[in-house]
């Protein structure tokens, strides 16, 4: 009898912890799949820019940095965004309205205060034509990303 009370509460310990677990692989597959991203990222932006390795030196260092700035205002304003989607605008006040989108103003604002500030940064340590390059590679990298996760969903669609 021991022996059976053990074994359902083994079960029971399994069935409430599996979810836990599937979690934690669906987090690490999302962290491999942002790192792979990144570094392709690198990749194609060290290829298009043709980078010296004095400037490597030199861009890396200030271009991570602006990225993890730049990724932290963006979570913060697709949060803001999805969270304003819930709302029924019908039903909220005048004020409530005209606060959320002043919060979606101040937050695009934001970001546009970071770029202008590594703006100013890049022109540093990149000469003129290759910043050009840099932001036409980010834009390039953005539509390459777009296009593969499009060619990717239709994929599954298929199988």
């Amino acid at each position: 009898m021991k022996t059976s009370k053990l074994i359902k509460l083994v079960a029971v310990l399994l069935i409430i912890t599996m979810p836990f677990a599937t979690y934690a692989q669906r987090e690490q597959k999302k962290g491999i799949l942002k790192e792979k991203i990144e570094s392709q990222k690198i990749a194609y932006i060290t290829n298009k820019l043709a980078l010296t390795s004095a400037e490597a030196q030199q861009f890396w260092p200030v271009y991570n940095e602006f990225s993890d700035k730049n990724d932290e205002l963006l979570k913060a304003f697709r949060k803001n965004n999805i969270e304003d989607r819930d709302v029924n605008v019908e039903t909220i006040t005048d004020k409530e309205a005209l606060d959320m989108a002043d919060d979606q103003i101040i937050q695009a604002q934001k970001i546009l205060d970071l770029r202008k500030k590594y703006h100013a940064e890049f022109k540093k340590v990149l000469p003129a034509k290759k910043l050009l390059k840099l932001y036409q590679a980010e834009r390039d990298f953005k539509k390459y990303l777009l296009k593969e996760i499009k060619e990717r969903r239709q994929e599954k669609k298929m199988r």
